[in-house]
C-alpha cells in the first residue's frame, strides 16, 4: 500500500516537473457550449482500502481559471484478520462516510486551456468517519480463555492546501491527480473493549492496538499509546497528506 502511494506521488511529480509551460488562451470568456461540469469517480479509497468504497465527486467551473468541487461517498477499511493469538471472528457493523470540498485556482500563465484542464492549486477541507463492532476470540493461549467485544470508531477533520493536475481527454474525459495536499488534521478516536476473559485485558488491548497500526498506515496518529484503554476517547492534532486520483466525465 505504501509502495503504491510512493509510485503515485513520484509519477505526479514527474508530470509536474516535465510538463512544459504554455501561453494561456488570449480570450478570457468561454467558447459556446463549453463543458463546465465534471462528474468523477474517486479511485483512491477503492484501490487502497476496500473494493466496497464508492466515492463520487462533482466539479463546477466558475470562471476560465477557477472551480469548486465536492466529494462524498461510502468509506470502509479492510478487515483486520488474524494476528498471533487473536481472531476477529465476526464483524457485525463496519462502515462510514467521507465528505470533502475544495476551491481550485488553475494557473493562467501555465495552462494552455481553460479549467478544468491543467495545473492547479487549491484549498480544501474533509471529514472521514468510520465505525466498527467486532467479536474477538482468544486462541492459542492456555492461560486466558474467553471472548471480547471490540467497538470503536474514529473521525478525521482536515483542512489544507493542495497541488494537482487534471488532464482533459477529447473534451469529454478527465484524469484528475492531486499529488500534494498537506493539511492540519484533528483526530478523534473512541475504543471500547468488553468481555468475559479469565485474565487481564491489558495485554490484548496492546495487541489489538499493534494490529490496527500494522494494518492501517497512519492509524498510530489516531491514538496515543497512553490513551488506548478499555473505555477511552482520544483527541489529538497532527499533520496529514491528501493524495487522490479520479476519472471524470465532462458535460
Amino acid at each position: 500500500m505504501n509502495r503504491i502511494c510512493r509510485i503515485f506521488v513520484l509519477f505526479a511529480l514527474f508530470l509536474f516537473i516535465f510538463q512544459k509551460p504554455s501561453q494561456a488562451q488570449t480570450p478570457n470568456t468561454f467558447p459556446e457550449n463549453y463543458k463546465r461540469n465534471v462528474v468523477k469517480w474517486n479511485l483512491t479509497p477503492f484501490l487502497l482500502w476496500s473494493k466496497k468504497n464508492i466515492n463520487i465527486s462533482y466539479e463546477r467551473v466558475l470562471s476560465p481559471y477557477r472551480s469548486f468541487s465536492i466529494n462524498a461517498g461510502y468509506f470502509e477499511m479492510p478487515s483486520i484478520g488474524l494476528l498471533d493469538s487473536l481472531n476477529l471472528v465476526n464483524t457485525s457493523k463496519k462502515g462510514g462516510f467521507s465528505i470533502s470540498g475544495d476551491y481550485r485556482f488553475y494557473f493562467k500563465n501555465r495552462n494552455k486551456n481553460f479549467a478544468p484542464d491543467g495545473l492547479f492549486w487549491g484549498i480544501f477541507s474533509s471529514i472521514h468517519y468510520y465505525k466498527f463492532d467486532n467479536d474477538v476470540e482468544i486462541i492459542d493461549n492456555d492461560n486466558i480463555k474467553g471472548h471480547l467485544q471490540l467497538k470503536g470508531g474514529f473521525s478525521i477533520y482536515s483542512a489544507g492546501v493542495e497541488l494537482g493536475y487534471q488532464f482533459a481527454i477529447k473534451k469529454r474525459w478527465t484524469i484528475d491527480l492531486i499529488f500534494m495536499g498537506p493539511s492540519l488534521s484533528m483526530y478523534n478516536t473512541k475504543m471500547t473493549l468488553t468481555g468475559d476473559l479469565s485474565g487481564s485485558n491489558e495485554d490484548y488491548l496492546e495487541a489489538i492496538r499493534d494490529m490496527l497500526v500494522s494494518k492501517f498506515p497512519g492509524f498510530d496518529k489516531l491514538i496515543n499509546t497512553g490513551d488506548f484503554n478499555d473505555k477511552g476517547i482520544s483527541t489529538s492534532l497532527g499533520f496529514g497528506l491528501r493524495y487522490m486520483i479520479q476519472i471524470g466525465y465532462r458535460f
